[in-house]
C-alpha cells in the first residue's frame, strides 16, 4: 500500500469543487423559482403528510435541506405553519437529501463524467457572460455550471482515490466495528457542514473498493446524524421556537440513526434481494439511505404531537417578548414577513380594544357577563391602562421598524396592498390609543364622583362603548360589509347626539356640577371619535 498514490490535493480540490457546485445549484434554483418554493412551503403544509412531502420535494429540487429548514423556521415564526407541520417538513427534508445520493449513484458513476461536466460548464459559463442581463437565463446558466462543477468535483475525488485503492489491501485495516464508521461520518459531516459532500465521499470510496457495503451503510447513518450540527449551531442564542425546530431535527435524526443501525442486518438482506450489493455497492447504499429515512418517518409520524409538547417544555416561549409574530420572522422572506406584520397588527388592534375596556372599567367582574369575549379580563398583568398603552406603543414601533426592512419590490401586488393596509392600520391604532389614554384624568374624575346623575350619564357612554367593542372584537377577522358599516356609523352618530342631549338636559335641570360638564362631554366625544376610527380601520381592510 503506497500512500503516495493518494493525491490529497486532487481529493481536496474535488471536494471543494463538488461543494461549490452544490452551492451554485441551490442559488440557481432559488433565483429561478425561489418565490414558487416559498409559496409551496407556505401553502402545502396544512397537514403532517403534506408537510413531509413538501419537505421532500423542496429539498430534492433545491438540493439544500438547510435552505428549506430556514424557510420553514421563518414561516413558523410568522404564524403561517404550526410546530407540528414544521416538524413534518424537517422529516421530509431527510428524505429529500437522498436525491443527491441517487444523482451520484445513477449518473456520476455510470457514464463518462468528463464528457458530461465539460459541456455543462462550457455552456453555463458562456451563458453567464453573454446572457447575464436576463435573470432567467442567468439562473439557467448558473444551474448548468453548478451541475458541471458537481460532477467535476466527483471525478477528481474518484481519480484521487483510484490510484490509492489499486495498491490497497482492504483486509490489512483492522475492523473497528460498524459504530466506528458511524462516528467517523458524524465528525466528517459536522466539520464540512454538508451531508451531501460526506455522502459523495462515501459513494466514491465504495465505487473504488476502499470500503465495504456495510461500512458505507454505517457511514451514511453517521452523515444523517452529523447534518443536525448545522441546524443546532444556527439555533444557538436564537428564539425558543428556533431551538425547538433544531432540537426536533436532532431528536428525529438520532432516532432514525438508531433504528437504521439496529435494523442494518435486516435492511442489508432486503437490499441484497433487490440489488447485488457486492457488484453494485454504490446503488445498494443509496437504496439503504432512502429506506432507513423512510422507515424513520413512518415510525416517528404518530409521535409528532408528543414531541411538540416535550419541545415546548424544553424551550418555553418567553412571555416578556414585546412582539409575538415578527420576533420569529425575517424580513428577508417578504411573503412571510407580510403575514407576520398582519398578525402582529391584529394583536395591537385587540390590545387597543383592551385599553378602552380598562379605561372605561368594562373589565370589572360585575360587567363580565355583558362581554361575550374573555379577552378583557384574561390577564391581570395588563389591568393597568398605562401598561397596556406602553405595550401598544412598543409593538407599534417594532412593527414599523420591521416593516421598513421588507423588500416591497419582491412582493406580489396583493401582498403590497396587504402591507400598506397593515401600515395604515398600525398608525391609526397608535393614534387611537394616544387619543383614548389622553382622557384618563377625566375618566378618573368622573369615576370618583358621588353624584348619581354623573354616574348614570357615564353608564350611558360605557354601555354604548361596550356594545361597539363587542362588535369590533368579533369583526376583527371577518371584516364588515360596506352596507353594514354605514349603518354602524349612523348608529354611533345617533348615540353621540342622544348622550349629548341627556347631558344638556342634566345641565338645564342643574343635576350635575359644572366641573363634570366638560369631562362628560370630552369623554363622550373622544369615545365616539375612537370607535368611529376603529370602524374605519375595518372598512379599509375590506
Amino acid at each position: 500500500m503506497q500512500w503516495s498514490d493518494f493525491d490529497i490535493w486532487k481529493f481536496l480540490a474535488g471536494l471543494g469543487i463538488f461543494m461549490y457546485g452544490m452551492f451554485l445549484l441551490e442559488e440557481a434554483v432559488k433565483q429561478l423559482s425561489g418565490k414558487a418554493f416559498k409559496i409551496l412551503i407556505r401553502k402545502s403544509t396544512t397537514g403532517r403528510l403534506r408537510s413531509i412531502f413538501t419537505g421532500l420535494f423542496s429539498t430534492a429540487v433545491l438540493q439544500s435541506s438547510s435552505a428549506v429548514t430556514l424557510m420553514t423556521l421563518t414561516f413558523v415564526g410568522a404564524g403561517l405553519i404550526s410546530m407540528q407541520n414544521a416538524i413534518g417538513v424537517v422529516m421530509g427534508t431527510n428524505l429529500g437529501t437522498t436525491a443527491t445520493s441517487w444523482l451520484v449513484a445513477t449518473i456520476g458513476f455510470k457514464i463518462n463524467i468528463e464528457g458530461l461536466f465539460l459541456p455543462l460548464i462550457g455552456l453555463g459559463g458562456l451563458g453567464l457572460i453573454f446572457l447575464s442581463k436576463s435573470p432567467r437565463y442567468n439562473g439557467i446558466s448558473r444551474l448548468l455550471v453548478g451541475l458541471g462543477f458537481l460532477f467535476m468535483g466527483l471525478e477528481y475525488m474518484k481519480l484521487s482515490v483510484e490510484g490509492f485503492t489499486s495498491s490497497f489491501d482492504l483486509a490489512s485495516i483492522p475492523h473497528y466495528g460498524t459504530l466506528f464508521y458511524v462516528l467517523i461520518a458524524v465528525v466528517m459531516t459536522s466539520v464540512m457542514q454538508s451531508s451531501s459532500a460526506t455522502i459523495a465521499i462515501i459513494l466514491t470510496a465504495l465505487h473504488t473498493g476502499l470500503i465495504t457495503f456495510s461500512e458505507g451503510a454505517a457511514m451514511v447513518i453517521g452523515a444523517n446524524i452529523g447534518t443536525t450540527t448545522t441546524v443546532m449551531l444556527g439555533a444557538l442564542g436564537g428564539i425558543p421556537i428556533k431551538k425547538q425546530v433544531a432540537l426536533s431535527h436532532l431528536i428525529f435524526n438520532i432516532f432514525t440513526g438508531i433504528v437504521a443501525f439496529l435494523s442494518l442486518p435486516l435492511l442489508t438482506k432486503l437490499i441484497g434481494l433487490a440489488i447485488n450489493g457486492d457488484n453494485n455497492a454504490v446503488l445498494g447504499v443509496t437504496l439503504f439511505h432512502t429506506l432507513f429515512n423512510l422507515l424513520g418517518v413512518l415510525l416517528f409520524l404518530p409521535f409528532i404531537g408528543l414531541l411538540v409538547k416535550l419541545l415546548q417544555k424544553a424551550y418555553p416561549e418567553k412571555k416578556y417578548i414585546t412582539t409575538e409574530f415578527i420576533a420569529n420572522a425575517s424580513p428577508d422572506l417578504p411573503e412571510a414577513a407580510v403575514v407576520a406584520v398582519r398578525n402582529e397588527t391584529l394583536q395591537v388592534y385587540r390590545s387597543t380594544l383592551q385599553l378602552i375596556s380598562v379605561l372605561f372599567h368594562l373589565e370589572r367582574p360585575e360587567k363580565k357577563g355583558q362581554f361575550f369575549s374573555s379577552f378583557l379580563y384574561s390577564s391581570k398583568k395588563q389591568a393597568n391602562p398605562i401598561e397596556v398603552f406602553e405595550d401598544i406603543q412598543s409593538r407599534v414601533n417594532a412593527i414599523l421598524i420591521f416593516s421598513s426592512k421588507i423588500h416591497v419590490s419582491d412582493l406580489e401586488e396583493i401582498e403590497q396592498k396587504d402591507l400598506t393596509n397593515s401600515n395604515h392600520m398600525i398608525l391609526t391604532l397608535s393614534q387611537v390609543s394616544k387619543t383614548i389614554v389622553s382622557i384618563r384624568a377625566e375618566l378618573e374624575e368622573i369615576d370618583a364622583s358621588e353624584n348619581q346623575k354623573v354616574q348614570d350619564l357615564m353608564q350611558l357612554i360605557s354601555n354604548a362603548t361596550l356594545e361597539h367593542l363587542v362588535l369590533l372584537h368579533n369583526s376583527s377577522a371577518t371584516f364588515i360589509e360596506k352596507h353594514s358599516m354605514e349603518i354602524y356609523q349612523n348608529q354611533i352618530k345617533q348615540e353621540y347626539k342622544v348622550i349629548v342631549q341627556n347631558i344638556t338636559e342634566a345641565i338645564e335641570q342643574k343635576l350635575i356640577q359644572e366641573k363634570y360638564i366638560s369631562s362628560l362631554l370630552m369623554v363622550n366625544g373622544f369615545a365616539t371619535q375612537t370607535i368611529r376610527q376603529l370602524f374605519r380601520i375595518l372598512e379599509k381592510q375590506e
